[in-house]
């Protein structure tokens, strides 16, 4: 596949551990978002609560990898009571003007995940070569390797259409849809419910 940088937020470890495994697969170089108010302790998670529910984005520290350098962007954050963290919400605001193809991943406890992948995907304007979202529970027990390999795979399938069609990059207006196909994502299970963000 085409040069790629993985850009993921992670409190817990559970994004890392995806983002590091889809790396490996890829070839991808690796860029952690750091806040500049780490999240901790029980004032830390209500204001990335807060944050979250509110759209607001949280100071992050400067990066190292400069995103117009890579064909290819993927973009990692959990899901925090169904919305994107907000140290992710920071970057895309100070980034989105050099991105160009784009992948969106996240972890959740519960539910949220394409919600979050298509509020990604809408705020960096671009339609994503593929989408995934898995749930903690899969990552901790190592069940989130076959559908990282099919993300991987739809990525790559995806730009090879783009570069035949000559696609443009820039979304339409309102959520765009992922070209991925069913099998790179892990659906929620109809219960489960919104995760928190002390979980991810």
């Amino acid at each position: 596949m085409d040069p790629c940088l993985i850009v993921y937020y992670s409190r817990s470890g559970v994004t890392a551990t995806v983002a590091r495994a889809m790396a490996e697969m890829c070839g991808a170089e690796l860029e952690r978002l750091r806040p500049v108010r780490p999240v901790a302790g029980v004032g830390g998670l209500l204001r990335a609560g807060w944050q979250a529910l509110s759209a607001s984005p949280a100071a992050i520290e400067p990066t190292r990898h400069d995103p117009a350098d890579y064909p290819v962007l993927l973009l990692g954050t959990p899901v925090w009571v169904g919305h994107m963290s907000s140290p992710m919400r920071q970057y895309i605001l100070q980034q989105r003007g050099r991105f160009r193809d784009v992948g969106l991943f996240c972890t959740m406890g519960g539910s949220g995940g394409d919600k979050v992948n298509q509020a990604m995907a809408q705020l960096s304007g671009r339609t994503p070569l593929a989408t995934l979202f898995l749930r903690e529970q899969d990552v901790r027990a190592a069940r989130h390797i076959d559908p990282i390999r099919d993300f991987v795979a739809s990525l790559a399938l995806s730009r090879l259409q783009r570069a035949g069609t000559g696609a443009e990059v820039q979304a339409p207006q309102g959520l765009p849809a992922s070209p991925a196909s069913p099998a790179s994502e892990t659906k929620p299970t109809p219960t489960a419910q919104p995760s928190s963000p002390r979980t991810l």
